[in-house]
């Protein structure tokens, strides 16, 4: 029995490779209940702490652009502290990451995540002596009121509609920045994305319904810019076509 059980999950490693898609579903949930019984699933888990950590505390390309137009808000600001909420922003990934390039000496970096990824985040923020800048929550109603929203690689995992997310926070941001979404032109969809040994549901939102969405929650778009390498197809659904990554610089309209 053994030889064949391990075929069988050899096989299904082969239908979903690290950061490949595979599989469609009507909703997150939907994808959840789909993770196979011998995988992790979704990113509330400790065994997902470690996965992408190397590659997400480095500087990457299309990191440029959220940091071109952070140093700018920043600069616009003066000498006066800025509250900043970076929104599945793992350990702190990104605060490590930016802080070589940026003085974030006067920005209180808020990370909001999962439970196993702040505890992760809290633990190696005291280690390395980050408590005064770093922070961590679990729940953005009980999160510092931002100045700036930060989501780079949120928005695909998120497991509630964006405007909820928004709504939930203590105050609607002045500025948001938004990297690497997954859109198409088609309608929504969602599928599972294997990473590490986790299986995560991934959202591909509708292009049109997603710059709708922003629109009604009173943002204009201030700049937009497409990672071209970061398209996904499905690998079990070719003809639905490749996603499309993007990043937004957003204002909240005054009035």
């Amino acid at each position: 029995m053994a030889r064949p059980l391990r075929s069988a999950v050899a096989r299904l490693h082969l239908v979903a490779r690290r950061a490949e898609l595979t599989g469609t579903y009507p909703d997150f949930d939907s994808a959840l209940a789909a993770v196979p019984a011998w995988a992790v699933a979704g990113y509330d888990n400790e065994e997902t702490v470690d996965v992408g950590l190397e590659k997400m505390s480095r500087i990457i390309d299309w990191d440029y652009p959220v940091m071109f137009w952070l140093e700018r808000e920043l600069l616009a600001r003066g000498n006066g502290p800025t509250n900043l909420l970076d929104a599945g922003g793992h350990i702190g990934t990104k605060y490590r990451a930016f802080s070589r390039l940026i003085d974030l000496s006067r920005v209180n970096w808020e990370v909001y995540d999962l439970p196993p990824m702040i505890k992760a985040g809290a633990e190696m923020a005291r280690r390395d002596g980050l408590e005064g800048n770093l922070s961590f929550c679990s729940d953005v109603a009980n999160s510092r009121k931002a100045d700036i929203l930060l989501c780079s690689g949120l928005l695909q995992y998120l497991d509630e509609p964006f405007p909820q997310f928004i709504s939930r926070l203590p105050a609607p941001p002045q500025v948001m920045i938004l990297n690497k979404v997954a859109l198409r032109d088609g309608k929504t969809i969602f599928s599972l994305q294997r990473g590490g040994p986790a299986f995560l549901p991934y959202q591909i939102r509708e292009k049109g319904v997603f710059l709708n969405d922003l629109e009604t929650l009173g943002y204009d778009v201030v700049d937009s810019w497409q990672i071209q390498y970061l398209a996904h197809a499905i690998a079990s659904h070719p003809e639905l076509g490749c996603s499309e990554s993007w990043g937004f610089m957003l204002r909240r309209r005054v009035g």
